[in-house]
């Protein structure tokens, strides 16, 4: 559930970042399969700083925020800053506290099967 929330919001606010970097044809936010696959990335701590890093530029010449982008009402290829590092931050410790919980529990419920079959 936290992974299709955080989907669906890094598709509407980072679909047309510019790719570069971490950013390329199977690592962004245009659909919500390619979301997904950002998002386990993130998840494995492995590389988030590579997407992080495109959605921090937002003015030239990093980026063109006069950019048609085809099929879309949206302007530009920048990123937003702000928004992209509340939302790497929080997902990762909403992500990061949800692992080690499921972590802790399967250890916990092995730990009880061990200890029942004596």
């Amino acid at each position: 559930l936290v992974m299709f929330i955080y989907s669906i919001f890094g598709m509407s606010n980072f679909a047309y970042v510019r790719k570069e970097s971490g950013i390329d044809d199977i690592f962004n936010f245009e659909t919500f399969g390619n979301s997904i696959i950002c998002l386990f990335e993130i998840t494995t701590s492995a590389g988030w700083d590579g997407l992080l890093n495109p959605i921090l530029n937002s003015a030239p010449p990093d980026c063109d925020p006069h950019l048609e982008n085809p099929g879309s009402h949206v302007k530009g290829d920048c990123g937003n800053p702000s928004m992209g590092i509340c939302f790497f931050c929080s997902y990762i410790i909403v992500s990061f506290l949800i692992v080690v919980n499921m972590y802790i529990a399967i250890i916990l419920e092995n730990f009880n099967v061990a200890t029942e079959e004596r």
